[in-house]
């Protein structure tokens, strides 16, 4: 027989307060960058991309494998920001990527702001 869980109304109630308010940011980031996306603001965007996968590529420059978060690490940027970078770099033709290895991830989402998240 199925086991009833307790659900608490006011953790209900939070967890929907959370979601919502993740909902509510994403929305309102998504509006405030399609609104500035001005044509000066994507040539920035674009030189931003250049300037940081040319240095991507100055510190992956021979090597055969790639730690991400090392590089991330040591460029400042995110991990995910580095695949990103990667990915726009081998749809332009400039690096080839063949092999990608991945492990088990830590359970948090590192794109979502940490004061949304749980403790």
């Amino acid at each position: 027989m199925e086991e009833k869980k307790d659900t608490h109304p006011e953790e209900v109630a939070d967890l929907c307060a959370r979601v919502a308010a993740r909902l509510i940011d994403s929305i309102t980031r998504t509006a405030q960058i399609a609104s500035s996306a001005t044509p000066e603001m994507q040539e920035l965007t674009a030189q931003w991309i250049e300037l940081v996968g040319r240095e991507v590529l100055n510190k992956v420059h021979g090597q055969q494998e790639v730690d991400i978060e090392e590089l991330a690490r040591s460029i400042g940027i995110t991990p995910s920001s580095v695949l990103s970078i990667l990915l726009a770099l081998h749809r332009r033709g400039r690096t080839n990527i063949t092999h990608l290895r991945c492990v088990p991830g830590k359970g948090t989402n590192e794109d979502i702001c940490h004061c949304m998240m749980e403790e």
